[in-house]
């Protein structure tokens, strides 16, 4: 399947049953804005907080025109701002949401209930019809805010998990639109997601996408299996198809990459250079192992904790020559499993600290905080080593950005196999964030492999980051979904994937 079979309604197929190419605008819709309202006294100061996907939807919008629709965060008297300011080329749209929305939608449904679920966290999974019921309000919400703001020769773009139901609610009224559904997070085996209540009515809601992208193969298998099992409908596996009567939902696998001239560009600075020699002498230890995330608890921050001290425990020799930086970034913060995951981590690291720590050295540095991209690649320049141990991640972005910052080919990236980016980056040391042992003999494994292997697996990883860019995740799910909108990529590089 090419990037120009891109199957819609009867109604606007040509005798292919290919989309036509559509040159109208873009709109997409994401939960947050990508800027925020900054209170000064009496006056409001917009903020941009946009950076990797938001900054390509900007662009992209920029080049096209059309509506970004979110929520802005919070409470403001704007419902509409013209981007960028000085000279607008595109509209931001807002959907202003009630406490009670977030609360029940944000807090609620998509945080305690399809998160876990995704990440198939059976046992954090809670799932209440009253936040259901929000979560379906929410949803018809952004529906009719994409309706008002769109023509049939408008192109919709859905982003993740927080509205499954707008596909489906946006087709009933405008069946001839092309509506593209991109899915960031994992998707669950059909087992799995069987757990969900309101499974069928979700499904169909997708199901009312032309294209939906996932990162992996995997997502994209488990997906046609539940929509075979659950709903009963006939799939194509080959060809990546979902066969709704006279309409035809493809959906395919379309790995998201990173800026990578920009993370390249920034690795070369000065300041990038200069910082992480700072960093390298203020930490004292002839080898670095880093660890960056979110706090969250699909990432294994506890588990890589416990791994690096297994591999304290096994490799005396290594202790007070190796240090582990552990960059934990604030995450939702009013959830109950996300504060006793804090107080769980806050603990873990000061019981291995007050064991190991001895004549000035410290075996882990742990920074709850956010960086700047500076401050984060210069963490990645100084850094021998990024330990990335997610126990199930959609991509995870900051593998790449690792690879795209080491450009001397030096660095070992040990990285879980439930990371989606695994399927990609098989020059990593692949690693079962689950085994303990593992961990351990990874981190050894990386920090005495050859500088000539280092060399060779950095350059393969690199090079497979440069080529499958932000640029060109953009590209090729805009390029099957509606040709107009961008230029086809390879066919191979956007077919969906086999069974």
């Amino acid at each position: 399947m090419t990037a120009s079979s891109t199957h819609g309604s009867k109604a606007d197929a040509g005798p292919t049953g290919e989309l036509s190419n559509h040159s109208g605008r873009l709109v997409v819709v994401s939960n947050r804005a990508p800027v925020r309202m900054v209170r000064e006294g009496a006056r409001e100061r917009i903020e941009p907080t946009v950076g990797g996907v938001g900054t390509t939807f900007f662009h992209l919008l920029e080049q096209r025109g059309g509506v970004w629709i979110a929520w802005p965060g919070g409470k403001t008297g704007r419902t509409r701002l013209p981007m960028p300011a000085d000279d607008p080329r595109f509209a931001l749209a807002f959907v202003d949401l009630s406490e009670r929305d977030i609360a029940n939608y944000y807090y609620g449904m998509c945080n305690r209930g399809l998160w876990p679920l995704m990440h198939y966290m059976v046992p954090n999974c809670h799932f209440d019809r009253v936040q259901w019921t929000y979560y379906e309000r929410v949803n018809r919400l952004f529906a009719e805010a994409a309706l008002a703001e769109t023509s049939a020769d408008d192109v919709l773009w859905v982003q993740d998990f927080h509205f499954g139901l707008v596909p489906g609610l946006v087709r009933e009224q405008q069946p001839g639109m092309p509506i593209g559904l991109f899915w960031h997070v994992p998707f669950p085996p059909e087992q799995l997601f069987r757990i969900f209540p309101w499974r069928s009515q979700f499904l169909s809601g997708m199901l009312g996408s032309d294209l939906i992208g996932f990162h992996t193969r995997a997502y994209v298998n488990h997906f046609l299996t539940c929509c075979e099992r659950i709903l009963g409908l006939p799939v194509n596996r080959t060809r990546g198809e979902v066969l709704l009567g006279s309409r035809t939902v493809r959906v395919g696998s379309f790995p998201l990459g990173i800026d990578v001239k920009h993370f390249a560009l920034v690795a070369s600075s000065l300041k990038a250079q200069v910082r992480a020699q700072r960093i390298r002498r203020g930490l004292g230890s002839p080898f670095i192992v880093l660890g960056v995330d979110r706090l969250d608890y699909t990432k294994g921050v506890l588990e890589r904790l416990l791994g690096f001290e297994r591999f304290l425990e096994a490799n005396p020799v290594y202790q007070k020559r190796v240090t582990l930086v552990l960059i934990a970034v604030p995450s939702r913060t009013k959830v109950a499993e996300y504060v006793a995951l804090k107080r769980q981590l806050d603990e873990l690291v000061g019981r291995i600290v007050g064991r190991f720590s001895t004549d000035g050295w410290v075996p882990i540095r742990y920074l709850h905080t956010q960086f700047g991209d500076s401050e984060l690649v210069a963490y990645y320049r100084a850094a021998d080593v990024a330990l990335i141990t997610p126990l199930r991640d959609g991509m995870n972005l900051v593998a790449k950005e690792y690879v795209a910052s080491r450009l001397n080919d030096d660095g070992v990236l040990v990285l879980s196999e439930f990371a989606g980016a695994a399927e990609e980056l098989t020059e990593a040391l692949s690693v079962n964030p689950y085994d303990l042992d593992e961990i351990a003999i990874r981190i050894k494994q990386a920090i005495e492999m050859p500088a000539a292997e280092r060399a060779e697996r950095m350059k393969a990883l690199r090079a497979k980051v440069s080529r499958n860019s932000l640029e060109h995740w953009s590209q090729s799910f805009l390029g099957a979904l509606a040709p107009g909108m961008a230029a086809a990529p390879p066919a191979e590089e956007t077919a969906a994937a086999s069974a």
